[in-house]
C-alpha cells in the first residue's frame, strides 16, 4: 500500500504540521519476520530504487504521520498499541526521512532545508574526481524486456532435472579430461601471446555477462524489477553490474539467497558444459574459449565474489544467511561502539541489542573486514603506483592510502576526541588518553640518539687467496692459524698441459734460432734470416708467457699475515679451476670494524662519534669504538659477505656480475676503530651501536617519504 495512504490524508485542524508530509509515491509493504519474531515492513522509494527495512515502532509512527505533531503521534501510538515512543524517537525518524529525501517539499523552511541538503551534497571538483576515479557506475541499458523474455522461456534452467544434467556433464567432462591431462594442462600455453590474451579477455567478458544475466533472470522470476545493467569502475578496473536492489522486497530469505548466488551458479554451470565440450572440439580458438570457461573464469569468480568483506555476491549471501540487512553499516557501528567502550568506558548503550552469539559474529565480521580492506587497498595502492608513470603513480598512491586507509582512521580519532570533551572522563578514558599521549610523544620527541647497524670486525688488510690458473694441486704448504711472511709459498700446482705447451715453445724457439744462424751463412739468406728472426721473436714471447704462467702455479702470500681459513676439499691430486678460493689471509695486527649504515641515517653521523660493537657470540664482551671514516658513496658491491642476506646476514643483496654481491638498498660503509687492547683474532659478525644526532620517529618517516618522492619523481 502507499505510505501516504497508510499515514492518512488529513492534516489535522488546518494548522501547518511540524513534520513534513511523506512523498505520495512511497510504498509500504510487509517485510520478513525479524530475528526476534517481530514483524517488519519495507519502505520502497520507486523513484530512486531504494528500499528501507523498518520495524513495528517505525511502522506505527508512519501510520499516524498525518497528525503532523510528534507529541500527538506518540500519544496516539501509546493509546492504540503497547509501544511507548518518545518525541525524540519521532524526531529522529523525521531526520532520517528528510536525509533520505522521502518527504515532500513545502513552505519556506522545507525549501531552505532542501537547498541546504543540495549545497551539502555538492562536492568540489577534486573530491568529485577522486570519488569517480575510485568508484563510478555507468548504466548502459534497461534489461527488463530481455529478462522478461528469458524468465518466461528459460524456466527449465531452474529445474532439478537440469541441475542433475549439469552435474553429470561436469563429472563426465572431468573424467574425460583427466585421461588426457597433459593435453588439457598444455592449453594454457596458447594464451601466452597477444592473440591468446585477447581471446582470454573476451572469454572472461562473455562469462561475466552470463553471470549478470543469472542475477537478473532469477530476480525477474521472483517478481523483482531490474532497472539497469552497466559497467562499474573500481580504481579504474571495469566490472559488470546488475541492479537487483529490489530483491529487498522479497520476504523469503531463500529467494534473496538464490538471487545473490545465481551469478556464480551460472558460471559454474557454464564451466561444467565447457569442460565436457572441450573433450570433443578440435584444436583452435573455440576450444581455447571453452578451456577458459572450464578453468580460470569460474575460479576467479569464486575467489572474488565469495568474499563477504566486499559488496559482491558473497556479502549479500552472508547477510541473508545470518539475516542481518545492512550488514556492514550495523556491524561497523557495533564494532566502533565496542572499541570506544573498551578504550573510554562511559557505559554508552549499544547501537542495537544483539544476542551474545550474533554480537560475536558481527564484531568478528567488522574487524575482519577492516583488516581485509586495509590489506587489499594497500595492495591496490602499490599496483596503481606501478601502473602509471612515477609522478602520477605517487599522487594516485597517496589518494588510495588517504581515502581507504587513513581517512577512516582519522575520522574515528576525531570521534574519540569528541568523546573526551563531551563526557566526564573516567579512569579508563584517562588511561587511554595517557597511553595515546605517550605514543604520540614517542613519535614526535627526538629520543633516538643511536642507531644499530650490521657490522663485522676483522683485519684492515684482508685478502681472499684464489687459484690464479687452473691446475692440479700438488701440495698445501700452510694450515689455518699459521703466520706467514710476504711472498711465502701457500700452495703449489702443476699443469701437464702447460708443461707440454712450454716445452713445445722452447723447442720451436731453439729450431728457429738455429735456422736463423744457418741462413746467415748462405749467400742470399739475409732476407730469409730476417723472416726467421721475426718468427723467433714471436716464439720467444710465447715461451716467456708460458714460463710466467707456470711460475704462477706456486701461490704466494701477497702480504704478511695469518691464515684465517683454508678452502674446503683442498686435497693433493685434485684439479682446481681458475678463481677457486684457496685461503683467507688477514693481517690481524691492524683490526678495524666495518659497519654499513642506511642512507636515511647518513646525515646524522659525525666523524669521531662513539660506538659499541656487540658481537653475535653472547659470551663475547662489548667492544668500544669510534668512527674514523664515512664513505662518500654507497657501496656498489658488498665486500663483507658475512653480512649478506644470502649468508644469514642483515643486508639484503642480489647476485651481481663476477660473483659480486650488490646491496638491494643504498648502504654506506662506516669504518670504526676499536679502542680495546684485546680483540678476537678472527673475523666476527655483530651489531654496531653508533651515537648519532637525536631524531624523532616522525621525522625519520618523513625523511624516508621525502627521499622516495624525490627519487621516484625524477627530481
Amino acid at each position: 500500500m502507499s505510505a501516504t495512504t497508510a499515514a492518512g490524508n488529513a492534516q489535522g485542524g488546518g494548522e501547518t504540521p511540524r513534520l513534513p508530509p511523506l512523498r505520495d509515491e512511497l510504498r509500504l509493504e510487509p517485510g520478513p519476520t525479524a530475528r526476534d519474531g517481530s514483524p517488519s515492513w519495507t519502505l520502497a522509494d520507486p523513484v530512486s530504487g531504494r528500499y528501507f527495512r523498518i520495524g513495528w515502532a517505525e511502522f506505527e509512527i508512519l501510520r499516524r504521520w498525518h497528525l503532523g505533531d510528534p507529541a500527538a503521534i506518540a500519544a496516539r501510538v501509546a493509546r492504540d498499541t503497547t509501544l511507548r515512543p518518545t518525541n525524540e524517537d519521532i524526531e529522529e525518524l523525521a531526520k532520517f526521512l528528510m536525509k533520505s529525501e522521502l518527504v515532500r517539499g513545502g513552505g519556506e523552511k522545507s525549501i531552505e532545508r532542501m537547498l541546504a541538503q543540495l549545497r551539502a551534497s555538492r562536492k568540489s571538483w577534486p573530491v568529485w574526481a577522486v570519488k569517480n576515479y575510485l568508484f563510478v557506475r555507468l548504466p548502459l541499458f534497461r534489461p527488463d524486456a530481455v529478462l522478461d523474455f528469458m524468465a518466461r522461456n528459460f524456466g527449465w534452467i531452474y529445474t532439478r532435472g537440469f541441475l542433475a544434467l549439469t552435474l553429470l556433464s561436469g563429472l563426465l567432462g572431468f573424467y574425460l579430461a583427466a585421461r588426457q591431462w597433459e593435453s588439457f594442462a598444455g592449453s594454457f600455453v596458447y594464451f601466452f601471446s597477444l592473440e591468446g590474451a585477447l581471446l582470454a579477455f573476451l572469454s572472461v567478458a562473455l562469462a561475466k555477462i552470463l553471470h549478470e544475466f543469472g542475477h537478473g533472470v532469477t530476480a525477474k522470476r521472483f517478481g523483482c524489477d531490474v532497472p539497469t545493467t552497466g559497467l562499474a569502475f573500481m580504481v579504474m578496473y571495469p566490472t559488470l553490474y546488475t541492479d537487483t536492489t529490489s530483491v529487498w522486497r522479497l520476504n523469503d530469505r531463500r529467494k534473496r539467497v538464490a538471487v545473490a548466488a545465481a551469478g556464480m551458479a551460472a558460471e559454474l554451470g557454464l564451466a561444467c558444459y565447457a569442460l565436457l565440450l572441450w573433450n570433443f572440439l578440435p584444436d583452435g580458438p573455440l576450444r581455447s574459449v571453452v578451456f577458459i570457461w572450464a578453468t580460470s573464469s569460474w575460479i576467479l569468480t569464486l575467489a572474488v565474489n565469495l568474499s563477504p568483506f566486499m559488496r559482491f555476491d558473497g556479502y549479500y549471501l552472508f547477510s541473508d544467511l545470518i539475516d542481518v540487512p545492512n550488514l556492514q553499516e550495523r556491524a561497523f557501528a557495533l564494532a566502533r561502539w565496542r572499541m570506544r567502550e573498551f578504550l573510554f568506558g562511559g557505559g554508552a548503550p549499544a547501537p542495537e541489542s544483539w544476542p551474545p552469539r550474533m554480537r560475536l559474529i558481527l564484531l568478528g565480521y567488522a574487524f575482519g573486514t577492516w583488516i581485509y580492506r586495509f590489506t587489499l587497498f594497500l595492495g591496490i595502492a602499490f599496483l596503481v603506483y606501478h601502473m602509471f608513470f612515477k609522478l602520477l603513480g605517487i599522487v594516485l598512491f597517496a589518494v588510495e592510502i588517504w581515502w581507504f586507509v587513513l581517512k577512516p582512521i582519522v575520522a574515528e580519532i576525531v570521534e574519540w576526541a569528541k568523546l573526551g570533551t563531551a563526557r566526564r572522563m573516567g579512569k579508563r578514558a584517562v588511561l587511554t588518553f595517557a597511553v595515546f599521549g605517550l605514543l604520540l610523544a614517542a613519535l614526535i620527541v627526538p629520543w633516538r640518539a643511536s642507531i644499530d647497524v650490521p657490522a663485522v670486525l676483522g683485519a684492515e688488510q684482508r685478502a681472499l687467496v684464489v687459484a690464479p690458473v687452473g691446475g692440479r694441486l700438488v701440495s698445501v704448504d700452510v694450515t689455518a692459524g699459521d703466520n706467514v711472511a710476504a711472498g711465502a709459498a701457500l700452495a703449489r700446482f702443476d699443469s701437464p698441459d702447460l708443461d707440454y705447451r712450454l716445452a713445445q715453445a722452447e723447442r720451436l724457439a731453439a729450431q728457429l734460432r738455429l735456422q736463423a744462424a744457418n741462413a746467415l751463412q748462405e749467400a742470399d739468406g739475409a732476407a730469409r734470416a730476417q723472416i726467421l728472426r721475426r718468427e723467433l721473436d714471436r716464439a720467444e714471447a710465447e715461451r716467456v708467457g708460458f714460463a710466467s704462467e707456470r711460475a704462477r702455479l706456486t701461490v704466494t702470500a701477497p702480504f704478511a699475515g695469518t691464515i684465517m681459513e683454508i678452502g674446503d676439499a683442498l686435497t693433493p691430486g685434485e684439479w682446481v679451476r681458475p678463481g677457486e678460493a684457496l685461503a683467507v689471509l688477514a693481517d690481524m695486527s691492524h683490526v678495524v670494524i666495518d659497519a654499513y649504515v642506511a642512507e636515511a641515517d647518513l646525515a646524522r653521523l659525525t666523524a669521531d662519534a662513539s660506538a659499541w660493537l656487540v658481537l653475535a657470540d653472547p659470551q663475547a664482551p662489548r667492544i668500544k669504538a669510534r668512527v674514523v671514516s664515512i664513505a662518500d658513496t654507497a657501496t656498489r658491491a658488498l665486500a663483507d659477505a658475512e653480512l649478506a642476506s644470502i649468508h644469514g646476514g642483515h643486508i639484503g643483496v642480489r647476485p651481481g656480475p663476477q660473483e659480486t654481491l650488490i646491496p638491494e638498498m643504498p648502504v654506506y660503509r662506516v669504518r670504526l676503530a676499536p679502542e680495546a687492547s684485546e680483540l678476537p683474532q678472527r673475523v666476527a659478525v655483530g651489531t654496531a651501536w653508533i651515537d648519532v644526532a637525536p631524531e624523532s620517529i616522525l621525522r625519520r618517516v618523513w625523511n624516508i617519504v621525502l627521499g622516495v618522492l624525490i627519487r621516484e619523481s625524477g627530481f
